[in-house]
């Protein structure tokens, strides 16, 4: 295209690299670019800023790609490109030039170089070559050798070359696939003396094999990846890259685990086999190894230990016959990883390709594990194997697998339940939440035995554990609640069984219930204490029970938390004695008081007298407290109408709350400026999370709209000098890379958007002077000088996050004092949150005669 600078790019003070072309830029051109320059991957070469014939790029220190290689390093750089790949089919974008030379290995690993031939999926195709054409043209009539580029074209890339047809992501996917290829032999992958017989030899040549250099696992992925017929090649680099990681975290060939030996009909006594004892003194306990039909039984109780650092996310699962439990954790700010623990092994085994699981439940056989990850609901084999796209479910509410091997799950808080095969297909609405009488959630479906009824948690109006019938579509609440908590079916043979309910202070209390009649029931015995439940979703108790009477559950009180002052060096001070659920922090403009939410109702705390009162009363939901800029009043978002919509409501309580902005799809606010303007986001189904402006006079203007989810966003405090229609800056936090990242721009335009972190950001919050930015990375709180300009300073590590609330970026969970010595933030004091699974076999669920024996 013409030539390549190395040049310093004095506004930020970083090294770049500049292209500069022969010719200038098409319209079409500068158009992809500057779709191109909105990825941010850690494997994608950053695209700074596009010119009338130049490109501004992120310099890279590292060497082109080339075999042969170790199988294990291959696999490792084809999963980094493969999660490149997908960042930007996600947005539209093919890459159209994939091969060794636009591939880098760094220090820190791969970087895809040149999406700059890349095309927008959904750009219309105008007459005329594009650069691939004349490189086909150039190899084809003979003016130079074969073209590099040739090798790794794509059979309906070549087809297309001329005709404006259009390609798709696959065409990087069968491309990906000769790269592997030479990874692995140092080879290409179809060879030829003469263009016209590379050509012949991709057209027309079967995939060459790898299987005397790599497991037969990797030879049928690569295989598949290099079909001439793109509905027969893996479908997504999503996709392609779980299979890879499957591949180099599990076995080389994906056999079924060996039969377990047939269980005798009876035993004359209980088998149990003695375990280590755990840390800590938690004592020893002991493992039926296979179910009895004697009547006398031994209950048993044992611990499920997680790493240092770990912590559960999501409630647990257990299969049927109580031998296989499945749990999601996180480590820090990581993606989380779904786990499977087989009772009859000392070690916990990951479930490769589950980053991002939430939510697991099993097949009523136990032979597989569903989850939700990624914007999907996904499923995978117990025994071992990559997992299986479903169905799309961007905001997911919980799934059951049914007896009819159909799953019954919520896309989101507003969708309802929807029925679709297990194995995937066209979904079925199965209930519609209206925002009144319906409620505006039904979600956490539960499949109740026999397969004809669905146990449910409605949310609205009418609140709390509700049965489908699947024959009718009618429903009926069995167990209302005036919390978000609800029932977990307990079964205890045939259609009998109770319904658990946790209340805030982690108590499981039981309700009798028999799913064949359901009715009206009341839940009034405590069975279990010291069962842990998130307040914001997942509010039934983190508790499972198998069909043979194992129950396991995740100990912790969300409830044992403090409000804290936190200086920079990480040190706290607790505002007073008093624990509680405390979910949300925020300071008025003087410092002197502080909304606060516990539970789902706002409070207003006076931090000079040490009292507090309540703002918000009733049943709703109620969060995200924003002050008003005189201090006056508190803008917070509410689903007391049915929907999420936002409110203000004088902060001395001195009147009612009254509507600001009642829209379609949900809304909430996220910070308000000078002029009263506020800044929000909305949940849109086609759009994701979205950032919008609600001016002082109700009229709404679109800031950020995007595929992908913005949030967490705050207005600038300072004082803007700039030229032009610029009136200040916004902070916000952005999942657009494929993570979530903080950046900056500038508003009411964005004209100037800024990354401010490239290895994972989130709750950016601004000093109340404007000149840091502070943000969540890693395991720390840092900060950043910030100038009026939009330069940044060097990242500083304030403190260690992990001992306070900062795992939820959707709350507003920590604010800066007004000097900006301090923050006040949420502390998670010992017991807050669960760190293990407590299983008991043989479980009675009898009322407890103690709370002591509750929290064994």
């Amino acid at each position: 295209m013409g030539e390549v600078y190395k040049a310093r790019d004095t506004r930020l003070g970083r090294m770049v690299a500049v292209k500069v072309s022969k010719a200038a830029f098409s319209e079409r051109f500068e158009r992809e670019a500057r779709a191109v320059a909105s990825l941010n991957h850690s494997n994608i070469c950053t695209l700074h800023d596009v010119g009338p014939n130049y490109l501004v790029m992120e310099y890279i220190e590292g060497m082109p790609l080339k075999g042969p290689m170790p199988v294990d390093q291959a696999l490792k750089y084809g999963a980094q490109i493969c999660d490149a790949l997908d960042a930007a089919h996600r947005k539209g974008i093919t890459h159209r030039d994939l091969k060794p030379a636009n591939i880098l290995v760094t220090k820190t690993g791969i970087k895809l170089l040149d999406f700059g031939l890349a095309k927008l999926g959904n750009t219309e195709t105008k007459a005329g070559p594009t650069p691939a054409d004349a490189t086909l043209a150039m190899a084809l009539t003979g003016r130079n050798e074969i073209v590099g580029t040739l090798y790794y074209m794509s059979p309906e890339q070549l087809q297309a070359q001329g005709t404006g047809r259009e390609i798709d992501a696959r065409s990087d996917i069968f491309s990906f696939g000769l790269v592997l290829y030479e990874l692995l032999t140092g080879k290409r992958a179809f060879e030829g003396s003469s263009p016209a017989s590379v050509i012949a030899a991709i057209m027309e040549r079967p995939a060459p094999s790898i299987a005397d250099v790599a497991p037969p696992a990797l030879d049928r992925a690569l295989r598949k990846c290099l079909e001439k017929d793109p509905d027969n090649r893996w479908q997504t680099a999503r996709d392609l890259r779980s299979e890879l990681e499957w591949i180099a975290a599990g076995p080389t060939e994906r056999t079924a685990l060996p039969a377990a030996p047939p269980r005798p009909r009876r035993l004359p006594w209980i088998a149990a086999s003695v375990l280590a004892a755990v840390a800590l003194g938690l004592g020893i306990a002991a493992y039926r190894a296979t179910q009895l039909a004697d009547a006398q039984k031994t209950q048993a109780r044992l611990t499920i230990p997680l790493p240092p650092g770990q912590e559960i996310i999501s409630y647990p699962a257990i299969t049927r016959d109580g031998r296989t439990i499945a749990y999601a954790t996180q480590q820090g700010t990581s993606e989380t990883q779904l786990y499977l623990r087989d009772l009859n092994a000392f070690e916990a085994r990951p479930v490769p390709g589950s980053n991002g699981a939430r939510q697991p439940f099993f097949s009523p056989d136990g032979k597989w594990v569903a989850f939700f990850a990624r914007g999907f609901m996904q499923k995978a084999e117990v025994a071992g194997g990559a997992p299986i796209r479903v169905v799309e479910a961007p905001y997911s509410q919980g799934g059951t697998w049914n007896e009819d091997n159909t799953i019954i799950y919520a896309l989101s808080l507003g969708s309802g339940l929807l029925r679709v095969p297990a194995g995937g297909g066209t979904p079925e609405s199965l209930t519609k939440p209206d925002g009144a009488a319906n409620g505006y959630a039904h979600v956490f479906p539960q499949a109740l035995p026999g397969g004809r009824d669905v146990l449910f948690a409605a949310w609205g109006q009418k609140q709390g554990t509700a049965v489908l019938s699947l024959a009718s579509r009618k429903w009926q609440l069995v167990l209302p609640s005036t919390s978000f908590a609800w029932g977990v079916f307990d079964p205890a043979g045939g259609s009998g069984g109770r319904l658990l309910l946790v209340n805030e202070s982690g108590g499981m209390r039981a309700a009798p219930f028999d799913a064949a009649h359901p009715a009206p029931t009341s839940a009034d015995t405590t069975v279990l204490s010291n069962v842990y439940f998130d307040m914001e979703t997942e509010c039934q108790g983190w508790l499972a029970v198998s069909h043979t009477r194992t129950a396991v559950y995740a100990p912790g009180n969300p409830a044992r938390m403090s409000l804290v002052w936190v200086d920079r060096q990480g040190r706290s001070e607790a505002l007073s004695p008093d624990q509680d659920l405390y979910r949300e922090v925020s300071l008025s403009p003087d410092g002197t008081k502080a909304a606060v939410r516990r539970g789902l109702s706002i409070w207003i705390h006076d931090l000079q007298h040490g009292t507090r009162s309540p703002l918000t009363s009733g049943n709703s939901s109620n969060m995200l407290p924003m002050w008003s800029a005189d201090g006056k009043r508190i803008i917070f978002g509410s689903n007391r109408g049915g929907d999420w919509d936002i409110y203000a409501q004088p902060a001395d309580g001195s009147g009612p709350a009254e509507v600001l902005l009642k829209a379609p799809y949900d809304q909430f606010p996220q910070s308000v400026g000078r002029d009263g303007t506020v800044l929000y986001t909305e949940i849109n189904p086609k759009t994701s999370r979205d950032m919008l402006m609600l001016s002082p006079d109700g009229k709404t203007t679109p800031l950020r709209v995007t595929p992908a989810n913005e949030g967490e966003a705050r207005f600038w405090p300072g004082t803007f000098s700039g030229s032009g229609s610029a009136k200040g800056w916004i902070a916000y936090a952005s999942d657009e890379s494929g993570r979530r990242e903080v950046y900056v721009q500038s508003y009411p335009g964005a004209a100037n958007r800024i990354p401010v972190t490239r290895e994972g950001g989130s709750l950016p919050r601004w000093s109340r002077d404007g000149k840091e930015l502070f943000y969540v990375t890693g395991e720390a709180v840092v900060a950043v000088d910030f100038h009026a300009d939009g330069s940044f300073g060097a990242p500083r590590r304030l403190f260690d996050r992990t001992a306070f609330l900062l795992n939820d970026s959707r709350f507003s969970n920590y604010e800066a004092s007004t000097d900006g010595k301090r923050f006040l933030m949420i502390r998670r004091d010992e017991g807050s949150a669960p760190h293990q699974l407590n299983v008991i076999l043989n479980w009675s669920g009898e009322a407890e005669r103690s709370t002591a024996a509750g929290n064994q």
